[in-house]
């Protein structure tokens, strides 16, 4: 089995300078990666700064004999974000790669949550990645390709108590990368969405601290000390070496990684139930309500909307036909 070694490849990481970016940095940097390590250094449920936290871990890099410089713009900013991009390129002159992994936390049940609880979870979780991601998109295309790697969770893809904000602006990073992975295939860019699951970070142990709402439950995830001993940021980092390694296999899927345990998210359809002829009434569906919502016939749903749209309205059209 070959290594993967990164021969100088130039990568940004956000949200590097503790937990889950900090190990991606790391590992990277090891395997011969250059990298920008981003931090704002805020609290992990927003606002503050603390500009020592990509430095320790720039640091730490270059003391192991690897590349990195610090960055502690806010992707926040239209501004910062860019200069991510802007930096990669100045100080080395490509970008390969992007880590978009800064992420804040604020949870609340939904009717207690404020419109501002919402709103800055979305600017820096969703918004973020979409700042950062657009001009190294650009810069990736013009050179001919890179690799896109986002960052969503469990509760983007399944929902989870008292997360509506984060869990919104994780599911929307789905169909983000979805489409770069899209339009990227043309020009090299290959964007996939990572599904971590890391405790012992500053995000869950400020959610610790401040026993958010999830401390009256016995099995409680977020102080289950086993299960803290096992979802170490380390485990989720192998799953980032893959997706943004010149070799990356895949474009536009949803990968997992988080106690040891890899796998992968789908997005599926069955065969469902049609009539193609008539109108279908609320009558007709409640009566063929099984075929509508049966499981034996899922499968992938791929990436483009549009053709299977088209791929639809073609057989409904061939249907109609046969009828007449």
């Amino acid at each position: 089995m070959s290594t993967l070694s990164f021969d100088g490849d130039v990568i940004v990481v956000t949200g590097a300078g503790g937990g889950m970016g900090r190990s991606h940095a790391l590992e990277l940097a090891r395997r011969g990666a250059r990298v920008v390590v981003n931090d704002l250094g805020g609290h992990p449920f927003g606002g503050g700064s603390d500009a020592s936290l990509a430095a320790a871990v720039v640091e730490e890099i270059r003391q192991a004999g690897g590349e990195a410089v610090p960055n502690t713009a806010s992707v926040a900013t239209a501004d910062g974000a860019a200069s991510l991009t802007e930096q990669a390129m100045d100080e080395w002159g490509k970008l390969d790669a992007i880590v978009a992994n800064a992420a804040i936390l604020r949870d609340k049940p939904f009717d207690e949550m404020t419109l501002q609880d919402f709103d800055d979870v979305i600017d820096v979780n969703l918004r973020g990645v979409m700042r950062v991601v657009h001009p190294a998109f650009k810069a990736m295309k013009a050179a001919g390709g890179g690799r896109i790697v986002t960052v969503t969770s469990s509760s983007g893809m399944l929902g989870a108590q008292h997360q509506a904000n984060y869990a919104a602006a994780k599911s929307g990073i789905v169909g983000l990368t979805r489409t770069l992975a899209l339009e990227g295939m043309a020009c090299g860019i290959k964007a996939n969405v990572l599904a971590p699951g890391a405790l012992g970070t500053r995000m869950h142990l400020a959610m610790v601290e401040a026993a958010t709402f999830h401390a009256d439950a016995d099995a409680d995830l977020v102080r289950n000390e086993q299960a803290a001993a096992l979802m170490t940021p380390e485990r989720v980092s192998p799953m980032v070496t893959v997706l943004t390694h010149r070799t990356c296999p895949v474009t536009g899927q949803i990968l997992c990684s988080w106690g040891g345990w890899y796998g992968r998210y789908g997005i599926t359809l069955n065969e469902g139930w049609a009539e193609r002829v008539g109108l279908a009434t609320a009558e007709d569906l409640i009566a063929h309500w099984a075929a509508v919502t049966e499981d034996a016939s899922a499968h992938d749903a791929g990436l483009d909307a549009f053709a299977h749209g088209t791929r639809s309205a073609e057989e409904g059209a061939s249907a109609q036909a046969g009828a007449t």
